[in-house]
């Protein structure tokens, strides 16, 4: 999901049970990022600097700032490089033009490099494009939004993109995945190459995630359909994710899809992995999971129903494929009164913290720009993903309370 340049003009669906449908509780805060014009490795400026080591506080405090020419920005990942540097990338960002009112382009990046950040923007200074295939961009109409990526070797990290269209008469009205392509970035120079062909082109968006082990990548598929579809807003499509997987010393073999209970060419076979339903047996909806591999099992962390839900999955698994144990549901909060603001999709972020840190997107309902408009960082303790305490979270702030309850898991294979 992304900020609407324009005020958001949601179904007539959804504006009945708009109240209703919008109740939360609590999370913390998070965004803004040093920037440049153009993208380099030059340090940023002081102010563009942690103060401390990377946590979930250090990381609220400099971004919530709102700094330099990165004022607002959503759908937050991040990746820890093998020099020890972490590249950043983001939705619709709005870049800080000089002429008192920001400018929205699609995708921005950023570099941390210790401390200090600098951002990834294209155009120049006054006049800020997408970091990403500007050339290839008709704003609010055709434009490329990132999602999860790998890092290829020392010189190169592969970026898949979602390839977007508005099918509707204003933006978000009916925002429209048309493919998945993919990008090299120059992890010397933070400059993004032509696109190319995603290993699965289609509009399933194979590389919204992607994890590894040693054998082989795996990458999750998620439509990403949010803005005038079926029943809240977003396509019913969202609800699944799917996975596929390739060889790490054969990046070029056919993708193997997981139908439910083995790996197949067949991509039509491809099987759900995603739990549907809440451990209190209600319907998750929306489900864009990030997952992550963690020693011999996956967790994975999930905003789900995206903007109309209030609640945070924590799930863990045995095999990047499932079957997926929900351990923890934890209710987050908005940036202000939840008839104004929303938040929605949550990612996993490397600090130096040895919890886990992660991210909240958040913006305005009407997709104004406000200062607002960034992730919110907390950091949650491991044992959220203890499938042998599996609790359903109502009160405290991530801490587990009351008696455990039954977790359901998404179906065992058969043999």
């Amino acid at each position: 999901m992304a900020a609407a340049f324009t005020p958001l003009a949601r179904p007539k669906a959804m504006n009945a049970r708009f109240t209703a449908a919008v109740r939360w509780v609590a999370v913390t805060s998070l965004l803004a990022i040093g920037s440049v014009t153009a993208p380099h490795l030059a340090a940023a400026a002081s102010g563009d600097c942690l103060q401390q080591a990377s946590s979930a506080e250090s990381l609220n405090a400099v971004f919530d700032s709102g700094l330099d020419n990165i004022v607002g920005a959503d759908y937050q990942r991040a990746f820890e490089l093998a020099d020890g540097r972490v590249l950043w990338v983001f939705q619709d960002a709005f870049i800080d033009d000089g002429a008192g009112s920001p400018t929205l382009v699609h995708n921005a990046g950023a570099i941390q490099d210790g401390m200090c950040f600098a951002s990834l923007v294209g155009g120049t200074e006054t006049r800020p494009t997408s970091w990403i295939a500007p050339e290839q961009t008709d704003r609010f109409r055709h434009w490329y939004w990132p999602l999860d990526g790998y890092e290829q070797d020392a010189d190169t990290f592969v970026l898949y993109m979602a390839e977007m269209e508005e099918r509707g008469s204003a933006y978000l009205n009916n925002a429209t995945p048309i493919a998945t392509v993919s990008v090299e970035i120059d992890l010397n120079t933070m400059t993004a190459g032509k696109l190319g062909a995603a290993p699965n082109p289609t509009t399933d968006l194979y590389g919204f995630d992607v994890t590894t082990d040693d054998e082989y990548r795996y990458l999750y598929g998620q439509c990403h359909r949010q803005f005038g579809f079926e029943g809240l807003g977003h396509d019913e499509c969202a609800n699944l994710v799917y996975v596929a997987r390739q060889p790490l010393e054969q990046p070029n073999m056919p993708l193997e899809y997981w139908d439910g209970n083995d790996w197949t060419r067949n991509s039509r076979a491809a099987a759900n992995i995603a739990p549907v339903h809440a451990p209190d047996g209600e319907q998750r909806g929306s489900n864009p999971m990030q997952i992550e591999r963690d020693g011999d099992r996956w967790i994975a962390v999930t905003k789900a129903a995206d903007w109309w839900g209030n609640l945070v999955y924590f799930d863990v698994a045995p095999r990047p494929e499932g079957p997926w144990t929900t351990t923890a549901v934890l209710p987050v909060a908005t940036q202000g009164d939840p008839g104004e603001f929303s938040s929605y999709f949550v990612s996993f972020i490397p600090t130096s913290s040895e919890a886990r840190t992660i991210a909240v997107s958040n913006n305005r309902w009407d997709g104004q720009f406000s200062d607002d408009y960034h992730p919110t960082f907390t950091t949650v303790r491991p044992y959220v993903w203890s499938d042998r305490h599996a609790q359903m979270i109502t009160d405290h702030f991530w801490l587990p309370f009351g008696e455990p309850i039954n977790a359901p898991t998404t179906p065992e294979p058969e043999a």
